[in-house]
């Protein structure tokens, strides 16, 4: 009997330490921010590399990448970079430009057809946002929205389209008041209703410069 209890413990460890693999392997690492050239797997800007990952590049080519454990801005040109949550490592190519920058701050959208909604509206949101958010769409179906509509109550305060799967606060726009606000994304096919996140802004006033992204992961 108690050998039987350890087999069972043993296989329930084992299967405890893949499953966290697994999950680590699909948490992303680093955003990409520009690419010139080819690499393999193939990047598009605003996606996101695995932790675990490797990434090469042709001779030339360049790559600019967010790495959110170090909260540095990353360019390398050539060579091979292996991401990891707290670090990453870049063989075969000079050393690589690094730059500080604010750490990104990670956020969960819900699907608005959710017998629970989408988020609570009573109380304060959780969500901390600075006067001038800039938003980008992560997961699987980060690609399905095509619009961002910003409003306060009943008012619509702004409406503007996704880069791809980023929205960065205009330039020409004066920055939000300190209030509580929503923000709906809008899907691309026709029909579909937008998916709803509220945050609040605590003080009015301009973005610093390195503003800070806030990375939404778009779930079902």
């Amino acid at each position: 009997m108690g050998r039987w209890r350890r087999e069972v413990a043993l296989g329930l460890g084992l299967l405890a330490g893949v499953l966290l693999r697994d999950a680590h392997a699909q948490a992303g690492s680093a955003l990409v921010l520009e690419k010139n050239g080819r690499s393999e797997p193939v990047l598009q800007p605003y996606s996101e590399i695995r932790d675990g990952s490797t990434v090469s590049l042709t001779p030339g080519a360049r790559l600019v990448f967010l790495h959110y454990g170090t909260c540095r801005i990353v360019t390398v040109v050539g060579g091979r970079i292996a991401m990891a949550a707290h670090t990453y490592t870049v063989t075969g190519a000079p050393r690589p430009h690094e730059v500080r920058a604010p750490c990104p701050q990670k956020a969960r959208l819900k699907d608005e057809t959710d017998t629970a909604g989408v988020t609570a509206r009573a109380g304060p949101p959780a969500l901390r946002l600075s006067a001038t958010p800039t938003f980008v769409l992560t997961g699987s179906r980060a690609d399905e929205f095509a619009t961002v509509r910003i409003s306060r109550g009943e008012t619509a305060l702004m409406e503007a389209p996704l880069a791809g799967r980023k929205f960065g606060w205009p330039a020409d726009a004066a920055p939000l008041a300190a209030d509580d606000y929503e923000v709906a994304f809008v899907p691309r096919a026709p029909g579909k209703p937008p998916m709803i996140m509220r945050f609040r802004v605590e003080g009015e006033r301009p973005a610093p410069s390195g503003q800070p992204v806030t990375l939404i992961q778009v779930e079902e």
